[in-house]
């Protein structure tokens, strides 16, 4: 399936685009890639989050003791 452009170009009622030069992308080679510890990660997907147990009709922490 052809688009609207490409017909154009082919009749000749439009000059085709020149594809400009890509330039390197220099702005992300200078970042200072970030090192996160294994607890930050862990904090990250909520590993260390307090888990709820229905008991009796009331809601209550799962884990005995906190953080």
């Amino acid at each position: 399936m052809r688009t609207i452009q490409t017909e154009l170009i082919e009749k000749g009622l439009k000059q085709p685009l020149i594809q400009e030069i890509d330039e390197k992308n220099t702005k992300t080679s200078k970042q200072i890639k970030e090192r996160l510890t294994r607890r930050d990660i862990e904090d990250l997907m909520g590993c260390n989050r307090q888990t709820y147990q229905r008991v009796g009709g009331a809601i209550r922490n799962k884990r005995v003791g906190g953080i």
